[in-house]
């Protein structure tokens, strides 16, 4: 037989809770009470004396005359007397019993009701609340107890949320216009070549090195989308590794390019041990050399390095390009590219924060702040970091 549905409901069951606690604890103190009385009336004892004029009767102290009585009658007297205080007790306890029982039902109904309405606020909030509205919020007040706590973690994890879908809305709208871009230009550029009856080899080839380039790019692209994509569903591997050895490797691997550009690579990779993923931190840190190496004219020097300030590991990339706002590395301000957003991306996944700053003889210094067990208080700033990142 199936119960009615409120006796599923969590108010239902917190009432009976309270109910069954507040009518045994009643019904405790009654049974006790009650002992006590039939301790006290067992214990009542009545005395006779003969006086003039008839017969005293004393009863605990108190003393009654009767004209004639025998022994046999107050004995007959004391047990009448008995049996209906105990009578009277007991259906005295008995009703006490039951109107307890009855308030200890309404009590708990309305108990639990009080101490379930914020949990009923902030299920309305979260049956109000679309993926495309994260706005609302539940802003309960109160003392610091455990439903305030599970609202305010609850308003927190929707302002993650809600950044999480605006980054993914901007990243949307970013690889949108990012891969419009080379696409209309491959299709310009092959469109004029087939309209063009004169086009010679010579046009024809510069169409395809246009064309490749531009191939190259969509596919970089399509490559950090991928990236992102891996971030999003939590493919990676969390292990004890040292930040130096991220540094130096990616200052080993872009070498080769740094020289073309004509531009000089120096490497500080201080020990930085923490819990992360390898291949998104190599990932990173090459998102931000690349960025750097993009922004930084000829015959200068990019620095890339590690270490650990106030038990914040870091990853750092020193340009002396014409610099950045940092609002756009930190997210706050619309950018080009996946690049930051991947490294941004990356600095989530690892409890971290990407940073930006200029520096004192130009240029600007990235830095991506992760986490380690002694962690505490807010990042630090640049000026926490050896100089060669800040002069």
């Amino acid at each position: 037989m199936d119960l009615p549905p409120i006796t599923k409901s969590l108010r239902f069951r917190l009432s009976w809770i309270t109910s069954a606690v507040v009518f045994g604890i009643g019904g405790l103190a009654l049974g006790v009470v009650y002992l006590a009385v039939l301790d006290t009336v067992r214990g009542l004892t009545m005395t006779r004396r003969v006086v003039t004029g008839g017969h005293t009767v004393e009863i605990d102290g108190t003393t009654l005359l009767f004209p004639q009585i025998e022994e046999q009658q107050i004995r007959t007297l004391e047990s009448l007397v008995r049996e209906f205080i105990l009578n009277q007790v007991a259906a005295t306890t008995l009703l006490v019993f039951a109107a307890l029982f009855v308030l200890s039902l309404v009590v708990g109904w309305f108990t639990a009701g009080r101490a379930l309405r914020p949990l009923t606020r902030i299920t309305a909030v979260a049956e109000e609340i679309e993926a495309t509205d994260l706005t609302r919020r539940i802003g309960l007040a109160g003392p610091p107890d455990e439903l305030t706590r599970m609202a305010g973690t609850f308003d927190a994890m929707l302002d993650r949320l809600d950044r999480a879908f605006r980054s993914q809305r901007e990243l949307l709208a970013k690889t949108s216009h990012d891969l419009r871009t080379p696409l209309a230009v491959i299709r310009s550029n092959v469109e004029v070549a087939l309209d063009d009856p004169g086009t010679t080899v010579d046009d024809w080839r510069a169409t395809g090195r246009l064309v490749s380039r531009a191939s190259d790019q969509m596919g970089r692209m399509v490559e950090e989308l991928l990236a992102v994509a891996r971030l999003e569903v939590g493919e990676v591997l969390m292990v004890d590794l040292d930040l130096a050895d991220a540094a130096n490797t990616v200052a080993t691997d872009w070498a080769a390019r740094m020289e073309a550009a004509g531009v000089t690579i120096t490497v500080d990779a201080r020990p930085a041990v923490i819990e992360g993923d390898r291949a998104t931190l190599d990932r990173a840190v090459s998102n931000l050399v690349d960025n750097a190496l993009r922004m930084s004219p000829r015959d200068t020097t990019i620095t890339i390095g590690s270490g650990s300030v106030g038990g914040w590991a870091y990853l750092a990339v020193a340009d002396r390009g014409p610099g950045i706002d940092p609002a756009v590395v930190e997210g706050s301000a619309d950018g080009r590219g996946l690049g930051l957003p991947i490294v941004r991306e990356v600095a989530r996944l690892h409890h971290g924060r990407l940073t930006a700053d200029d520096r004192d003889g130009g240029g600007s210094a990235i830095v991506l702040w992760i986490p380690n067990d002694a962690a505490t208080g807010p990042t630090p700033s640049i000026d926490a970091l050896p100089a060669v990142y800040r002069q």
